[in-house]
């Protein structure tokens, strides 16, 4: 089996989750660039991060994410248009992007740039896909019956999602966390990962598990995968 990678941004690095005959690995690189060299063989690779700019602000991916989630529909955010992420400063985007831009979309301009930019260079698109773990942990919550998992920001959200992760797939849940638990009280930093962290290696997780089972749905439905702008979630 070739190595399923899950890829989420962590406000300093990515956190890679990869998972592969050997087991599961967790660990960061600072570039995305990085994570292509150092996986050059891992296939699918999911990434927490928009791929696939609109020329004019909002993608229909993002509006079925919502959509599917329900009350969590906070966790999508909107997409700023490709030119906005070209621009070079926040008020020249935020007038590309039709005069409103929200902070968290400024915020992750830098690597949305960064993920296109490294995906048309290396020409990785055939292998990396845009994924949202929330969408990916409700489904999987759905079909195994679970509740509703609340905020991935306080320990009862961690440990819905950790339940998720191990009914869907033990060998990776009870590695992630086995690394959770050790980390939970602010311990020292594992490769840049800390305990404010780990809502972020819960998300990467989710997303190699989702790659690891090889096949998606796409959102919006009725698209190809292979489709620019497109959200996979597990199939």
């Amino acid at each position: 089996m070739s190595t399923a990678l899950g890829v989420d941004w962590a406000s300093g690095c990515w956190v890679v989750v990869a998972v592969d005959d050997d087991g599961t690995t967790i660990t960061t690189e600072p570039a995305m660039l990085n994570v292509l060299y150092e996986y050059d063989d891992a296939e699918p690779i999911l990434v927490d991060i928009p791929i696939g700019l609109p020329e004019t602000p909002g993608r229909a991916c993002d509006e079925a994410a919502a959509a599917r989630l329900g009350e969590r529909h906070g966790s999508v955010f909107a997409v700023p248009c490709r030119a906005a992420v070209d621009a070079d400063d926040y008020e020249a985007a935020r007038e590309a992007n039709g005069g409103s831009l929200g902070s968290q979309s400024w915020g992750l301009v830098p690597r949305i740039r960064e993920v296109d930019r490294v995906l048309d260079a290396c020409d990785a698109a055939a292998r990396v896909y845009e994924s949202h773990p929330e969408v990916c942990y409700a489904t999987f919550a759905e079909r195994i019956g679970h509740g509703p998992l609340g905020s991935k920001r306080d320990d009862d959200g961690l440990d819905a999602r950790l339940s998720v992760l191990e009914a869907v797939d033990p060998s990776v849940g009870a590695a992630v966390r086995s690394f959770v638990d050790d980390r939970r009280d602010g311990a020292a930093w594992h490769r840049r990962i800390r305990a404010g962290r780990l809502d972020d290696v819960l998300d990467a997780a989710v997303l190699a598990v989702t790659a690891r089972r090889g096949s998606f749905g796409v959102l919006p439905e009725g698209r190809e995968s292979s489709d620019d702008q497109v959200i996979v979630y597990p199939g």
